[in-house]
């Protein structure tokens, strides 16, 4: 019988994260970046009891470094004129 293997696709802030869920084998996250911004990085687990959330967390909070700050909102509604 083959093993499980899940694979998700996630967008955040121009790169593209994949995560290969292989259940009991294990997780990997790689980080693709946007074209001319660097080459794909795979997320490796700092400690055993690491989850996917927490990786995944860990994976974003990188991806804000390389792209600095967000930008703030738009507005929302109707501006009010005096």
């Amino acid at each position: 019988m083959p093993e499980l293997l899940v694979v998700q696709t996630r967008e955040y802030r121009l790169h593209r994260m994949e995560v290969f869920d292989r259940g009991k084998a294990g997780f990997t996250v790689l980080i693709h970046p946007p074209a001319n911004r660097g080459q794909t990085r795979e997320m490796v687990r700092e400690h055993p009891g690491e989850t996917l959330g927490e990786m995944l967390n860990r994976a974003k909070a990188e991806i804000d470094v390389v792209m600095g700050p967000k930008r703030p909102p738009p507005p929302r509604g109707y501006a009010r004129r005096d």
